[in-house]
Formats: C-alpha cells, sequence, structure tokens
C-alpha cells in the first residue's frame, strides 16, 4: 500500500503543511519575545513634594500598527493621598511620539514615601505594564518646624529665667 505513489504524495504534503505550520508559529513567538517593551515612561522616576505634581510621557515604541487603539490607567498607588489622571486616556499607535500624559498630584493627605506603581496599556487582548519609581518628599524640611518650636519655647523661658535672677 505504501508503493502507491498516490499515498506517498499525500503524506510528504502532510509532513510539509505541518513543518511549515509549526515553523510560523514558533517564528511568530519568537518575534513577539524579541519586539520588547511597547511603553515607554519618561521619566520612569519621579520625585514630587507633598502638595505638588509632575507629569511623566507615554510613548509608544516597537508598536505593531494592529494594536490600533491602546488606553491607559495606573496600577499600585497608595489609596489615598494621590491624583493621577492620563490625558487622552486612549491613543492610536505612534512611533517614539509621546501619545498621553500622566499627571500625579501628591496632595497634602500624601505620606512622604517611595513606592513603585505601574502604567498599564491595553489593547484588546494585549496588555502590558511598565513600572514606574515614585518618591514623596515633604513639603518643607524637618528642621523648619522644629526650629520654629524650639523658638517659640525658647520665648516662653526666657521671660521665666529673667525673674528668676530677679528675686
Amino acid at each position: 500500500m505504501l508503493n502507491h505513489p498516490r499515498v506517498v504524495v499525500i503524506a510528504l504534503i502532510l509532513v510539509a503543511v505541518s513543518t511549515f505550520n509549526y515553523l510560523t508559529t514558533a517564528a511568530n513567538a519568537v518575534r513577539i519575545q524579541q519586539s520588547g517593551p511597547i511603553i515607554a515612561v519618561n521619566p520612569s522616576s519621579v520625585v514630587i513634594k507633598v502638595g505638588d505634581s509632575t507629569s511623566v510621557n507615554l510613548t509608544l515604541t516597537n508598536s505593531p500598527a494592529s494594536l490600533g487603539k491602546v488606553c491607559f490607567g495606573v496600577e499600585d498607588f497608595p489609596t489615598s493621598g494621590f491624583v493621577t489622571t492620563i490625558v487622552p486616556p486612549c491613543a492610536t499607535v505612534q512611533s517614539s511620539i509621546p501619545v498621553a500624559v500622566l499627571t500625579v498630584e501628591a496632595t497634602p493627605a500624601a505620606a512622604p514615601q517611595s513606592f513603585t506603581a505601574y502604567v498599564v496599556a491595553t489593547s484588546g487582548n494585549w496588555t502590558e505594564r511598565v513600572p514606574i519609581s515614585i518618591t514623596v518628599e515633604p513639603a518643607m524640611p524637618a528642621w523648619i518646624p522644629w526650629s520654629i518650636i524650639l523658638v517659640f519655647v525658647l520665648i516662653l523661658l526666657i521671660p521665666l529665667m529673667i525673674k528668676k535672677k530677679r528675686r
């Protein structure tokens, strides 16, 4: 039965088709893994004083045009003390051009701290999370309120000390 030419030809065709499908799938997997990140966050590390805000550019790089519309969000910000806005919340793919701006405001309720949050981009089934380091500093250095308290205490104590010396 294997000597029949049609059976041999059909078997060879099936082997060729399955090999082609395997190689195409493997090539696509390698291409996806090698494409690198699609979102760039600039700057990737920010320092904010309590009561201030800062802006971060979101750029789509290495992005295939098939993504189309990409929507942005943020994750892992503390539950209080921060207001984040992304304008526009969704954008179309444009290589190397900032397509959105993330604004981070540290309200007076924000505690001085350092943490890592994430900018999240989604388009259909595709999602990418890019870290951004946030450092929150006090609005004024700690020595200023302590020195004001010290001066106030000294002003209160000096008259008492002068009265003791007169007696």
